[in-house]
């Protein structure tokens, strides 16, 4: 009995290992209710990826001002894109408008307004010849086994598999032609997301945020930020006074931490140990909100990075002074009254700093000229908790007493040089300039061990 028991779960195993990917059993909305088709049978939907941009700094007429330039073909992708989805053993699907070809310029990359333009006038000269749909495939890439397919109203579609196991040529060919048949046009009432990416935004004063939480269970998780990060901005603004307009910050919030890894693998990342950050290069701050209380903190010190990006309009902050602060507003208690936060000490650097202060104390003055290369090398939670401390030091400490009032200065002309366009090192090594005749160490130390108390309520 239990020969044949093995040999019988073997040949089961062996069977389940070959058996091809499926189709959902029912039609549904997908490309924004442009067709309806059968998806991917147990997978989660994948958003299209926000393309990246570059900014620069434009000098006309005598007048500078920045604008934002695209890589066309990102654009172009995006335009395209009409869904992605991943199942559990990691097939992944995906669906493309097939409208026009990438536009080209004289530059790599371009202005947006003038790239969207070019982008119409092919999609209207656009007639989907045989020559026109190779250089289409080859324009949108991959390794999967796909398919041209036009739907009854005319438009074209490519679909297209990537498996991540063994699949026999001809089953992937009865999946590409069992999603054919599915196929069906949608002239009204189609509206919102396919079914398997249900993404809603809310907006609010300062942030925008996108998601896939459930409305019902994941609404609460939304509402809560909305006014929580409503309360950290002017948190930030207090402490970090901005130099420049910040505006409104757009935060995805993923339901699960596959999902948000997996939306960072579409972008051309592979992120293996994030559950949050901000991506400069998209602009927008991106949370795994599986566990709320580390979603929440993680949030709290992404966003002061998105909030430092727009604040200062440099991407090369130093890091003491970036890192520090994200650290420092990770911890708050919150006033749901006032709407109001309160930074606190409470946390993990904290109690780093606390087992050893000498060590953190001592710390100061090469953590102050790392750049970012040397920051993410070494002993990274050093350098982590060390930021945290000089940070916590000159917004807090040096208001708990007269004594460190000269400290009081370095972050307000810090943000000073950094606004006439010194670099991030010449920024820091004037500011702490002004502390150049005190013992930090020391400073620190005594702070540290006579003032902490008094610190809290300082500021």
């Amino acid at each position: 009995m239990k020969i044949s028991f093995s040999l019988f779960a073997a040949a089961s195993f062996a069977f389940a290992g070959w058996a091809a990917p499926q189709l959902k059993s029912q039609a549904e909305m997908v490309a924004d209710g442009e067709l309806k088709a059968k998806v991917l049978a147990g997978s989660r939907g994948i958003p299209a990826p926000t393309p990246a941009g570059r900014n620069y700094e434009m000098t006309v007429n005598g007048v500078k001002s920045d604008v934002r330039f695209f890589v066309p073909s990102d654009l172009w992708r995006q335009r395209a894109f009409a869904g992605e989805w991943k199942d559990k053993k990691g097939n992944v699907m995906r669906l493309a408008r097939v409208k026009s070809l990438v536009p080209s310029f004289e530059r790599e990359d371009w202005y947006k307004e003038q790239i969207e333009e070019k982008l119409g006038e092919l999609e209207s000269a656009f007639t989907g010849s045989k020559e026109e749909l190779d250089e289409w495939k080859k324009a949108w890439g991959g390794n999967g086994t796909g398919k041209f397919i036009e739907a009854k109203n005319g438009t074209r579609w490519w679909v297209e598999f990537e498996f991540a196991e063994k699949v026999k040529e001809q089953d992937a060919e009865k999946l590409l032609k069992t999603f054919e048949r599915s196929v069906s046009t949608m002239t009204k009432g189609g509206g919102g997301n396919i079914s398997s990416m249900k993404w809603w935004e809310t907006e609010a004063d300062k942030y925008t945020f996108l998601t896939d939480l459930d409305k019902a269970k994941g609404g609460k998780f939304i509402k809560d930020a909305v006014k929580l990060m409503d309360a950290m901005r002017k948190s930030y603004e207090f402490y970090v006074p901005p130099s420049n307009e910040v505006g409104i910050g757009k935060v995805r919030i993923f339901k699960t931490l596959e999902g948000y890894r997996e939306y960072r693998t579409s972008t051309g990342e592979e992120d293996k140990m994030s559950c949050g950050l901000w991506d400069p290069g998209r602009e927008e701050l991106l949370i795994a909100a599986a566990d709320v209380k580390k979603a929440q903190k993680t949030m709290r010190h992404e966003a002061f990075h998105q909030y430092l990006h727009y604040a200062t309009k440099r991407g090369d902050n130093a890091m003491w002074f970036n890192e520090g602060h994200a650290c420092f507003f990770e911890n708050v208690q919150y006033n749901p009254a006032k709407n109001t936060v309160k930074v606190i000490e409470k946390g993990n650097r904290s109690m780093w700093v606390s087992k050893d202060p000498a060590k953190y104390a001592n710390a100061i003055a090469s953590v102050i000229k790392k750049d970012r290369a040397a920051f993410y090398s070494g002993d990274v939670n050093l350098n982590y908790c060390t930021a945290w401390a000089i940070c916590y030091f000159l917004e807090k400490g040096a208001y708990a007493d007269d004594r460190y009032e000269p400290y009081r200065k370095i972050c307000p002309k810090y943000l000073e040089l950094m606004a006439q366009g010194a670099s991030a090192s010449e920024a820091t090594e004037q500011a702490w300039q002004i502390v150049a005749d005190r013992d930090v160490a020391a400073d620190f130390l005594k702070f540290w061990k006579e003032h902490r108390k008094k610190a809290e309520n300082a500021r």
